[in-house]
């Protein structure tokens, strides 16, 4: 796996002016919160929670888009356009392919953190 197949670390770097100490503190943030918001959109599938699926799935895209991680930004907005939309047959489909690229990006992101360089 390279980050660079989930992280465009050229835009990342220039969003933030080459500060690794930032990215790092940045990433650490994203590390912790994003299980938590991965569950909410889970708990809100299950509830049948078209709102909360929207508003969550559009949480995690802005989140995801501070790194430039397009393919989780991608993920996101489908799932969060299905929250408005009110599609929840298609909802488990869409969530597990975020999860996927959720987990891709995070494991890009920690990759990034041991190199030491954005």
């Amino acid at each position: 796996m390279k980050a660079e197949e989930y992280i465009n670390r050229k835009a990342l770097s220039e969003r933030l002016d080459g500060d690794f100490d930032l990215f790092k503190e940045l990433a650490q943030l994203f590390l912790s919160d994003s299980p938590k918001l991965v569950s909410a959109i889970e708990d809100a599938i299950s509830n049948k929670n078209s709102d909360k699926i929207g508003k969550t799935s559009h949480t995690i895209k802005g989140a995801v888009a501070n790194f430039s991680a397009e393919k989780a930004f991608n993920a996101a907005l489908e799932l969060e356009k299905i929250g408005k939309n009110h599609e929840l047959d298609k909802a488990d489909d869409a969530f597990k392919k975020l999860m996927g690229e959720i987990d891709n990006m995070r494991k890009a992101l920690q990759m990034m953190i041991e190199e030491k360089r954005l």
